[in-house]
């Protein structure tokens, strides 16, 4: 049996109890998974291993908007680089995203550049 903690040193801390941490979680890849399935390239399928990253990024504290960022930069990206050429494949899995998220929280973009980028993948549409 797990000893039980005190709520106050979790609020005063800044930490959630398991129960609310496990429902941030939750919502969490709910949303990610959404933003996902919603990017251009994407397949139309989650897989076990995308839950499980996803809960990974949550777990290290990667913010939504940064994943988001990634997910219009590399559909950009995509478009741009197919532009002349034949069709690429679908993007199968999250972890195709990997090393542009960590771009983004390492170098991340203008707010200008990702609406100029989000502008051209709709004109894509």
């Amino acid at each position: 049996m797990r000893p039980a903690s005190p709520t106050p040193t979790h609020k005063a801390s800044g930490q959630h109890p398991d129960n609310e941490r496990d429902a941030l979680r939750r919502r969490y890849v709910a949303e990610l998974l959404r933003l996902y399935l919603a990017t251009p390239g994407v397949a139309s399928r989650v897989r076990r291993a995308d839950r499980n990253f996803a809960a990974w990024l949550f777990d290290q504290g990667v913010p939504l908007y940064a994943i988001k960022n990634a997910f219009v930069v590399a559909a950009a990206r995509r478009v741009r680089h197919n532009a002349f050429a034949t069709p690429l494949p679908a993007i199968r899995t999250l972890w195709y995203f990997r090393e542009v998220i960590r771009e983004m929280l390492d170098r991340p973009p203008g707010p200008r550049e990702i609406e100029q980028m989000r502008e051209a993948l709709l004109r894509q549409r």
